[in-house]
Order: structure tokens, then C-alpha cells, then sequence
């Protein structure tokens, strides 16, 4: 059975199992903290699946950026290619959290993102922040075979289940994605401009952005045509970063000088995440 954590006052509390640095493999940190984590009950089966599930959403979302709205599945080789991508960039942030050589005293909290809602998206999302920020090599600076030597990827992502993931991919409503092209008319533009303008509250402009527009050139020329202000980015910001990661990624990746004021607000945003 696994122990619960206590979290009341009483002198009969349950020790948190501990892991070992040593037992860490430096090489595949993410899976190796993780199995090591469900092996001592800080994870659970349910935990795993979750994680897997997350990490799929996010093969998803990296498929769709990737292929620039124009498939939502790719071979298979190139799909492990891009989980190893996903795994490298975890590993990344399990080192900016616990260290290079593993902090055993922060091991725990760093188990305990994971479990949290869309633990594993924030995790990756930070992971490349860290990459960006640093300057560190990015996946594809590095030879997905070394990296792949580090552990069995089969015991992870199993060939069938990759291809049971494109078929769901490939009926998968994605009305929601942001794609590179822009879909919208110079009267559809305007229309939706004065309609956000209109709206009352900032929560009412970030629901009413997200719903309606659906080409990454269409979120920049929103963003660029002054209809938000002040704190309305941050409340825009902080709803995409739970709703849609992978525009706040996008538009991380086009905020080049800082100096526009929607990419200013963003900035700040990362940084106080």
C-alpha cells in the first residue's frame, strides 16, 4: 500500500520515503526520478498514466507547431524522435529544480510538480525557458542516439500505443490549435477588434481571444493592435498558459526585442511564473 503523506500535527507521522541521488541516472534524470519516485509510493500507477497522458498532449501540440497546422500526425521514427525532444527538455528542468548532481532534500518537491494538473506541461514549458535563458544546447544540438543510449525508450513509448496516439490525433477536434497561417479577413479583424474592445472585464477579453482566434499571425496582429491594457496581458497570459501552452511557447519564440508592449508584458509574465 502507499503511505500516505500526513499533513496534520500528530506524532505518528508517516516518513517520507528518500531518495537517493546515486540511484539517479544523470543520463535519462526525468524517467529514472520518475520509476525510482513509484517505486518508493511517492508516485502512483494513476500518477504514471497521467504523466504519459501529459506528455502525449504535449507530442500533440509539438506535432501540430511542427508541421505547421497541416497534420496532426507524423512517422513513427520522427514521432520517437520528438518524445526523446520532450524527455531531453524535462530532463533540463528536473536539473534547474534539483541540480545538476541531485539535491536529495529537493527531490520530494520536485516529485510533487509532477503530480500536480498539468504538472508535466508547466515542467516542460519551464524546461525550455531554462534552455532558452542559458543558452544551453537544445535537443536537436545533440544526437538523439546518445541520448536514446541512455535507457530502454520502448519501456516507455510503445510503438502501438504511438500508433493508436496518431490515429486519435488524426480524428482529434482541433479547432483550438494555433496554426501559422492567418485565417481571418480584414473584416473579420475588425469585427472581432471593436468586440474585444466592448468587452467589460479582462477575463471577458481573454476568454472571447482564445475562442475566437485560431492562426498564430492572427493572435500577433491582435496582440500588436492595442485592444488589451495593462494587466488584461497578464490575465490573457496566465489563462493561455493553462489553456494552450504551446502559444505561449509561439509567442515567446516571436517576442524578439521586448520592446512592444504585449512582449513586455509577457516577459514579466515568465519571470513571475
Amino acid at each position: 500500500m502507499i503511505p500516505e503523506l500526513n499533513h496534520g500535527g500528530n506524532n505518528n507521522l508517516i516518513e517520507t520515503p528518500k531518495i537517493k541521488a546515486e540511484n539517479i541516472n544523470l543520463n535519462a534524470y526525468f524517467l529514472s526520478l520518475t520509476d525510482i519516485a513509484l517505486e518508493a509510493g511517492l508516485l502512483t500507477d494513476k500518477d504514471m498514466d497521467d504523466i504519459q497522458s501529459q506528455i502525449y498532449d504535449i507530442l500533440s501540440d509539438n506535432i501540430w507547431m511542427c508541421t505547421n497546422g497541416t497534420s496532426t500526425s507524423v512517422k513513427s521514427t520522427e514521432a520517437n524522435e520528438m518524445v526523446l525532444e520532450i524527455l531531453y527538455v524535462l530532463d533540463c528542468f528536473c536539473r534547474t529544480e534539483a541540480g545538476e548532481i541531485p539535491n536529495e532534500n529537493k527531490l520530494p518537491s520536485l516529485i510533487k510538480l509532477f503530480k500536480e494538473k498539468a504538472g508535466i506541461k508547466n515542467c516542460y514549458q519551464k524546461g525550455l525557458e531554462f534552455i532558452k535563458q542559458t543558452g544551453k544546447p537544445s535537443f536537436k544540438e545533440i544526437e538523439a542516439a546518445e541520448i536514446s543510449k541512455s535507457f530502454d525508450f520502448n519501456e516507455f513509448v510503445d510503438i502501438n500505443e504511438l500508433a493508436d496516439f496518431e490515429k486519435k490525433q488524426s480524428e482529434h477536434d482541433i479547432k483550438n490549435k494555433i496554426i501559422s497561417q492567418s485565417v481571418m479577413t480584414d473584416e473579420d479583424f475588425n469585427y472581432l477588434y471593436n468586440k474585444i474592445l466592448k468587452c467589460k472585464t479582462a477575463e471577458k477579453k481573454a476568454a472571447l481571444i482564445i475562442e475566437t482566434v485560431s492562426s498564430a499571425a492572427d493572435f500577433l496582429d491582435i496582440l500588436n493592435a492595442q485592444c488589451l491594457f495593462g494587466d488584461e496581458y497578464h490575465i490573457l497570459y496566465k489563462k493561455l498558459s493553462e489553456d494552450s501552452p504551446e502559444t505561449i511557447e509561439f509567442l515567446m519564440n516571436n517576442a524578439d526585442n521586448g520592446e512592444d508592449e504585449w512582449q513586455e508584458y509577457l516577459i514579466k509574465f515568465i519571470n513571475h511564473q
